[in-house]
């Protein structure tokens, strides 16, 4: 029989790994000197963002990963939180950045994001981008520009070659 206490750390191991399965990556965050209300602030701002944030303990976490075949070749230490992405990428990224830069706290350690690690430097970046539906409108305009130019010229030659062809049939006419 399993005592309760490792039942209770199975079952924390288990749902970060539906956490992990069920989300597109997640962020690690050093929360050292946050109080509860600025953690809570974060949260809400976070899930309005498609994102999560759940204190979970480093070796159980590690554990997950491992289980998972995940290896973001890092060992956890310290006052960890994970940040779990359900939506767009980018927002929670910006959202933790903003908020580390808020309260003078905290730290954004790692991103494992769509299979791939980011360091903090590389989620830097990263959270300085627009946000996916912008760089889709930018992508998109870019693609049409062209489109539109070839069109809008086509339209002026029919429109030129009707003038001239009223001017031809106004001098016979005459």
């Amino acid at each position: 029989m399993i005592s309760p206490s490792k039942q209770k750390k199975m079952d924390i191991v288990n749902e970060a790994k539906n956490l992990i399965l069920n989300s597109k990556g997640f962020y690690v965050i050093d929360y050292k000197g946050w109080n509860v209300a600025e953690i809570s602030t974060l949260r809400r701002r976070l899930k309005e963002k498609q994102a999560q944030m759940k204190v979970i303990k480093n070796t159980l976490f590690t554990i997950a990963l491992k289980d998972l075949n995940i290896n973001v070749f890092e060992k956890f230490e310290g006052t960890n939180a994970f940040v779990f992405v359900k939506g767009d990428e980018v927002e929670p990224l910006k959202i933790i950045s903003e908020f580390i830069k808020e309260t003078n706290k905290g730290v954004l350690k790692i991103g494992y994001i769509n299979g791939v690690r980011y360091n903090s430097n590389q989620l830097e970046i990263l959270s300085k981008l627009p946000p996916i539906n912008e760089l889709r409108a930018k992508v998109v305009g870019t693609i049409n520009a062209p489109i539109y130019n070839l069109v809008y010229s086509l339209k002026a030659l029919l429109i030129n070659l009707v003038l001239v062809l009223n001017q031809i049939k106004n001098k016979k006419e005459e």
